[in-house]
């Protein structure tokens, strides 16, 4: 926050001392009228904006800030969309960060790339078992952190890219709409990491802190939309919410969970808060996150 205050006061500064400089110049433009010589006046430019969340009140915590969030989520200006045309973002653009020196995917369970430039998940077969689940899959599917039972798939929640993820088809069918969770003894394991067992689904720990922080947006943007259809919501958030604080804690953004959220917030008009500013779950509080 400093920083940008203090950006923002640099560009203040140098509009005024462009102003003041402007006689001079004038007066030097006049007195090389006769000359080719000519002093060219930069237009001013318009301050620097920043989509990065600030909250108004160093001080607004609690039930406030989720309020807020909730809030200033709200892509006003989002040209409506659809599912199709998130998927295509997604294995196009906003999950195509390049691997092995090309245009791919890092597969958000497995962590394994597959290469490609295509909008279409039919396209990223994955090329032997990479991923060492004991299955070579075929394409890549959209993964809902949030599963799309529980809010019937509607719009705008089934296209949210806030809350997709890539994944290769067998882990997204073996995690399906299970809880998160830490398995101490598993069924099913991608070479990464992710795995499945009696108490849930677990992310590898690479991804870990993008599940909470994407759960933790769909619950500040979406609590008062239908989105507990068929669940046992205490089970699936409520109880989980201190869990969920901790892998955000262990596992904080990277660069490309950064560069995610700007692409995202150029394709649907808003950004995941928590992504910008981790720190926002602590200052909501476990209390706040579970009466949601």
């Amino acid at each position: 926050m400093k920083r940008i205050i203090a950006l923002f006061s640099l560009i203040i500064f140098a509009a005024s001392s462009l102003n003041a400089a402007q006689p001079a110049l004038d007066i030097l433009n006049e007195s090389a009228a006769g000359l080719s010589f000519q002093a060219d006046i930069p237009a001013a430019q318009p301050p620097l904006t920043y989509r990065i969340f600030e909250i108004p009140e160093s001080d607004m915590a609690g039930e406030a800030l989720f309020t807020y969030l909730h809030e200033a989520t709200d892509p006003a200006t989002r040209e409506p969309y659809s599912y199709s045309a998130a998927r295509k973002f997604m294995y196009s653009k906003g999950d195509n960060t390049g691997c092995n020196g090309k245009p791919g995917i890092i597969t958000f369970y497995s962590q394994v790339c597959v290469n490609g430039s295509s909008d279409n998940g039919n396209d990223y077969p994955e090329r032997g078992d990479i991923n060492s689940d004991g299955v070579v899959d075929s394409f890549i599917n959209a993964e809902h952190i949030w599963p799309q039972g529980y809010f019937d798939s509607k719009l705008p929640m089934v296209a949210d890219l806030h809350h997709l993820a890539p994944t290769f088809v067998t882990p997204n069918g073996r995690r399906g709409n299970l809880k998160f969770a830490k398995v101490a003894s598993f069924v099913y394991k991608t070479s990464a990491g992710s795995k499945l067992g009696n108490e849930g689904f677990e992310p590898a720990d690479a991804v870990k802190g993008n599940v909470a922080r994407a759960v933790m947006y769909f619950i500040v943007r979406y609590h008062d939309k239908s989105i507990r259809q068929g669940m046992d919501y205490n089970s699936f958030w409520t109880k989980n919410v201190p869990m969920l604080m901790d892998w955000n804690r262990q596992d904080p953004p990277d660069a490309a969970e950064r560069r995610r959220n700007d692409l995202i917030e150029d394709f649907q008009g808003n950004r995941n808060p928590f992504i910008d500013n981790p720190e926002l779950a602590e200052r909501i509080g476990e209390l706040v996150f579970k009466s949601h």
